[in-house]
């Protein structure tokens, strides 16, 4: 913006002439300025996301959160994540607040308070642009094996194509219900027999219509018809678009492209598949047309001997261009301070005021926004850390950390991920090569984002400190029902999901069945506040966002779904799920006041539970009035006087004595189970201690301080 205002000589004191300047610098605004052309509403999402604001524009939506500026007083916007409306399928409510936007391989959940009105303009949008557009988005997998179909899977986006020979003095054509249907003698954007024609990926063909659905065009450019050095300008190009990502990085289903030097021509010999070298003859600017790491070679034999292997080596000098071929200045300008900011990191160049932390939280928020240099941030990292002879004797040390760090938080493009996983597997399963630990936790970070997303929060200086020395992990506390406390090594990629299935494991459940049906919440204001956390909420980011909260947070453990039956052999499973039914049970939600005298198997029932309940506590004396009455919910123990109930559970004494503390909940939960209809009556959801909040009617949404965060969690 401030080039253009110079170039066309504009400050405060001219008023725009032309009605051209005038669109140019609207024009410029629009695609410069993030924020700038959109609506903004108030919204939430999981735990662990900081989603505060949704802004809706003529491009997309963005999820924002409010951060603390350099001189704002009221801080800044920054864009967590940004969906073009190419990438977006249709948008539901599931409920009044909440917001479901489809996407070709995601689904994002929001919850706002106008909810109502953001479905209403981003279905504007979208049915405006599908107006006029040539594309189309799979919504199911099509792999016929005929190689004539088109085949494609689930969120390609389709270009359409008319219905023309692909040459002239041809007919294409195609068998049809056992008939022979000439594509040109049909009807463009019509019936078509339920069968359409397009192009992806470089190959035509026809497939059945019912497999698409009409989308907007999307925001990346065109590539180039030629395989060659050209596509990675077009890789480069293709910002913050899920479409463009998979239509670069399916790259397998096309022909694999040979890079071409000034000597050899289209006889270069062909490289292993999936390295970083194969990568760099793709990708990377022609070693033979560019200066190395800022030396212009003047000889011609300096000029020769310059090979792609030494641009994936380690240098002690500034890079002067990016190392994917990059056609735009700007980006050219990032990817240079970039790759000064690993060398500060790695401690190959001076930190002129920063401290190490300052680096890395500006290097990660390069990357955060602006996903194209991600590659670029992964090559830079992999060159350093390659034949490293740095005179620090941490460099390459150093180098692996930030490694670790980056592939915890942004993850690479389809096209690098296969090279970079190669990469990282041999290192790691190569014998006697250094570093094989981290390589292996780098390989994992990385696939972990993929699946999850990547951290958002950006790490404390503690945490920096932690990994710098090595420690990439810490010890965490869980609350299980009852006080039960369960101290789990957290990693920096640990997952909601991850808690649950080691807990879960301890008590013995394998099946993804029973993963399911548990939770983690996050508790905050001593208890008055719950909410759960969404499976993919990364651990660390939650307790760095809760440790800002006064009062300080929890995490529980819970089981929020009851479909599989009980278990008895495990003696935590058995522990932990009698301290989570014995409150409810107390409180009466498992059984009815009956509008008479109980019966003689309530009360036989009734009593044997508080028998068992007596032995769990490791109790071999007769229980006495009080402790009875404690053990009886409160409606029907005023059905009989105190000293029958203590009559009757005495009965019980001589058979309950025999059993162990284990035993006897384990009874407990079975008796039970067989005493009501179902574990849990399907309209009661087990009441947690000190839970306050409101529900929205029965679907389990936990309202947090007046807002819905976390996924729903679904009531048994």
């Amino acid at each position: 913006m401030k080039a253009l205002f110079a170039q066309n000589q504009l400050d405060t004191q001219r008023p725009l002439v032309t009605e051209s300047v005038k669109r140019a610098v609207v024009s410029a605004a629009r695609d410069t300025w993030e924020v700038y052309f959109s609506r903004l509403f108030p919204a939430t999402g999981s735990v662990g996301t900081g989603v505060q604001l949704l802004a809706v524009s003529h491009v997309g939506i963005k999820l924002l959160r409010m951060v603390k500026g350099g001189q704002e007083a009221g801080g800044q916007l920054r864009v967590l994540r940004a969906y073009s409306f190419a990438d977006i399928l249709f948008v539901t409510m599931p409920s009044q607040n909440m917001l479901e936007f489809n996407l070709a391989s995601e689904k994002v959940i929001l919850f706002s308070a106008r909810a109502h009105q953001v479905k209403t303009l981003v279905d504007d949008f979208i049915l405006e642009l599908k107006k006029d557009s040539d594309y189309v988005v799979a919504v199911r997998n099509f792999l016929p094996e005929d190689p004539a179909l088109l085949a494609f899977h689930k969120g390609d986006i389709i270009h359409l194509q008319p219905l023309e020979p692909p040459r002239v003095g041809y007919s294409a054509g195609c068998v049809v219900r056992k008939k022979v249907v000439y594509l040109e003698e049909l009807r463009r954007r019509g019936p078509d027999f339920g069968w359409r024609f397009g192009t992806i990926h470089g190959r035509v063909g026809h497939f059945p219509s019912e497999l698409v659905q009409p989308a907007a065009a999307p925001d990346f450019l065109q590539l180039p018809a030629e395989p060659g050095r050209g596509r990675a300008a077009a890789v480069a190009a293709a910002v913050a678009s899920a479409a463009a990502a998979q239509e670069v990085g399916r790259r397998r289903e096309g022909p694999p492209v040979r890079a071409r030097s000034a000597d050899h021509g289209e006889d270069a010999l062909a490289l292993p598949p999936y390295t970083m070298l194969e990568f760099a003859q793709k990708y990377f600017r022609d070693p033979q047309r560019r200066p190395q790491d800022g030396l212009r070679l003047k000889s011609k034999e300096a000029r020769e001997s310059r090979t792609l292997e030494d641009m994936l080596c380690f240098t002690k000098t500034p890079l002067q261009e990016s190392l994917i071929e990059l056609s735009d200045n700007s980006l050219n300008k990032m990817a240079t301070d970039m790759f000064l900011a690993v060398m500060r990191f790695m401690g190959d160049a001076p930190l002129k005021g920063q401290s190490d932390l300052d680096v890395l939280c500006n290097l990660l928020k390069l990357c955060g926004d602006h996903e194209v240099m991600r590659d670029e941030c992964y090559c830079q990292v992999v060159k350093q850390i390659t034949d490293n002879t740095s005179s620090k004797q941490d460099s390459c040390q150093r180098g692996w950390r930030l490694l670790y760090i980056v592939t915890a938080y942004h993850s690479c493009s389809e096209v690098l991920h296969p090279h970079l996983t190669r990469f990282l597997q041999d290192v790691s399963r190569t014998p006697g090569l250094p570093f094989q630990g981290i390589a292996k936790a780098c390989e994992q970070n990385l696939q972990k984002t993929l699946r999850f997303g990547g951290r958002l929060e950006l790490p404390s200086s503690i945490e920096l400190r932690a990994m710098l020395a090595g420690r990439s992990s810490k010890r965490q506390l869980f609350l299980l029902p009852g006080g039960l406390e369960r101290h789990l090594k957290i990693k920096t990629c640990t997952v909601a999901l991850d808690v649950v299935e080691e807990i879960c494991a301890e008590m013995a459940l394998t099946r993804p069945e029973a993963f399911n049906e548990y939770v983690i919440f996050v508790v905050t204001n001593r208890g008055q506040h719950v909410c759960p956390l969404s499976r993919h909420a990364y651990i660390l980011d939650v307790a760095s966002e809760m440790e800002q909260v006064d009062g300080g947070y929890m995490l529980w453990f819970r089981r929020v779904l009851w479909d599989q039956p009980f278990k008895f052999e495990n003696e935590l499973y058995v522990t932990m799920h009698y301290n989570q039914v014995l409150p409810d049970y107390l409180k009466g939600l498992f059984s009815s006041v009956p509008a008479s005298q109980p019966s003689e198997q309530l009360l036989q029932q009734v009593s044997k539970l508080a028998s068992l309940q007596h032995r769990a506590k490791d109790h071999f004396y007769l229980p006495s009035v009080r402790e009875v009455q404690e053990y009886i919910p409160a409606q029907l123990y005023r059905t009989t006087v105190g000293s029958t109930w203590l009559n009757l559970v005495s009965q019980h004494r001589q058979q309950t004595q025999a059993l162990s503390p284990h035993q006897a909940r384990a009874q407990f939960l079975e008796l039970q189970q067989h005493c009501c209809a179902s574990p849990l009556h399907p309209c009661r959801q087990p009441q947690w201690p000190q839970l306050s909040q409101h529900r929205d009617s029965w679907t389990g949404t936990v309202s947090c301080g007046g807002r819905a965060r976390g996924e729903p969690a679904q009531c048994p």
